[in-house]
């Protein structure tokens, strides 16, 4: 390798690496943070839904959720369901504990990163609505205690009138997905036992796509995990790291965590898919390339651990020990087409 290639190389990979970093979390880096606020008080004013400015995506009119990436073609999709989306943790700084809505700088970074990266994933399933809430601080999910919980409380109350403004207002008995990432996915988790578990709702639930999360199978009453590519009714859910690595928290419970393989959509352990099955990732250049790069399989501890991506030179220094950061985008086009062959499937489409 030439002087030139080799700077050529090292800058796309710090160009990689800034772009991951940016919305890397205490969650998936483990560091330690500080609690500031003794308080939850003063509350960011809450929204109200029934303005258009509550929501970072509204089917009848123009956001990034309606994006496609360039590069490589993606399927249209059937256009038939609901997809109600929640969006992860974009709250990292400030001492308050959950954030105020009217922040242009966290709103602007809700719809360039999540919106556009991860909520796009769904726009051909059908109409996308995705509110605007009070995220909860990142530091929740490293001091874990009571005003951590009420903080996600909080969260969940507007997630949770947000979704009650849905079935009043735009509800037109289509077949519902439910998308959600990291602090989202924490928030599905509460939306499902509350509105679906076991409930009329349940039958319309084509599946809930819920990574980057410890969901288990006790959660819930009557929800399944999904266990192939075209099951209804279900979750699918996965948590993913490098291969060997296994985050220090987990093991808390003495189930483990519910898993899915999002390229063969199996729950078979320590299978490792074909790289033709890759169908190309996006990244921060929201191009959808790649296709063959990556290969995972599910462990006994309910992670999915990822290969070093099966890139010519770049590889090793893409690889990591925790893709949280790439739960979706890692394998957004395998994604993409599961959803509308779900939807396919799916008894009342």
């Amino acid at each position: 390798m030439n002087e030139r290639t080799g700077i050529i190389i090292m800058t796309l990979l710090m160009l990689m690496v800034s772009g991951c970093k940016r919305f890397e979390s205490v969650v998936e880096t483990e560091l330690h943070v500080e609690r500031y606020a003794e308080s939850l008080e003063p509350l960011p004013a809450e929204p109200d839904y029934s303005k258009g400015e509550a929501w970072a995506a509204l089917p009848w009119r123009a956001d990034p959720a309606d994006l496609l990436p360039r590069g490589r073609r993606v399927s249209e999709g059937p256009g038939t369901a609901d997809v109600f989306y929640l969006h992860p943790t974009i709250y990292e700084k400030g001492e308050a504990w959950n954030a105020p809505l009217d922040s242009a700088t966290l709103n602007e970074a809700v719809d360039q990163w999540p919106l556009r990266h991860q909520a796009s994933i769904f726009n051909g399933a059908g109409r996308v609505f995705a509110p605007r809430y009070r995220q909860a601080h990142i530091r929740v999910f490293a001091v874990k205690d009571s005003l951590s919980l009420a903080a996600l409380q909080l969260a969940y109350s507007d997630i949770r009138a947000a979704f009650q403004h849905y079935l009043d207002h735009h509800d037109n008995g289509r077949p519902l997905i439910i998308a959600a990432h990291s602090q989202g996915s924490w928030h599905a988790r509460w939306l499902l036992q509350e509105f679906f578990d076991g409930q009329p709702l349940q039958e319309r639930l084509v599946a809930a796509y819920i990574p980057g999360m410890d969901i288990y199978p006790s959660d819930f009453k009557a929800i399944k995990p999904c266990e192939s590519a075209t099951d209804q009714h279900c979750y699918c859910t996965w948590m993913s790291y490098g291969a060997g690595f296994v985050p220090s928290w987990l093991g808390y419970k003495e189930e483990p965590p519910s898993a899915i393989h999002p390229i063969s959509w199996t729950t078979a352990l320590d299978h490792t898919n074909e790289r033709d099955m890759h169908r190309g990732a996006v990244r921060e250049s929201f191009k959808n390339k790649n296709p063959g790069s990556i290969t995972a399989r599910l462990r006994p501890e309910g992670v999915l651990w990822v290969d070093q991506p099966h890139m010519f030179l770049v590889g090793r220094w893409l690889h990591r020990d925790n893709w949280h950061v790439g739960d979706f985008n890692l394998f957004w086009d395998n994604i993409r087409t599961n959803v509308h062959d779900r939807l396919d499937a799916a008894p009342m489409n």
